[in-house]
């Protein structure tokens, strides 16, 4: 009797450190907090041929303003993109 009651009680015992230390390492695990948001970027539709111009005089081409626009846009969400895997990687490097 008094054999099965010491093993209960090291059976709670051990029952109680197992939930205690799960319960210490899943409030001592940090978060992963975003950098900021991962922007949603689409590839710019191109214009056809004929709207774009070479000029060999002056080595110049000329667009229109819609697609150099478009071409700003990309460019700022490619960076952005980029800078945020950067951050990741010197978070994942931290840890």
């Amino acid at each position: 009797m008094l054999k099965k009651k010491r093993l209960n009680f090291l059976a709670a015992i051990v029952a109680a450190s197992v939930l205690t230390i799960s319960i210490a390492a899943c409030a001592g695990v940090p978060r992963v907090e975003y950098v900021h948001e991962i922007p949603d970027v689409t590839f710019p539709v191109f214009p056809l041929p004929d709207c774009v111009a070479y000029n060999e005089d002056t080595d110049t081409v000329s667009m229109p303003l819609w697609y150099w626009q478009k071409i700003a846009e990309y460019k700022i969400d490619v960076d952005a993109i980029a800078e945020y895997l950067t951050r990741i990687g010197e978070i994942g490097a931290e840890e």
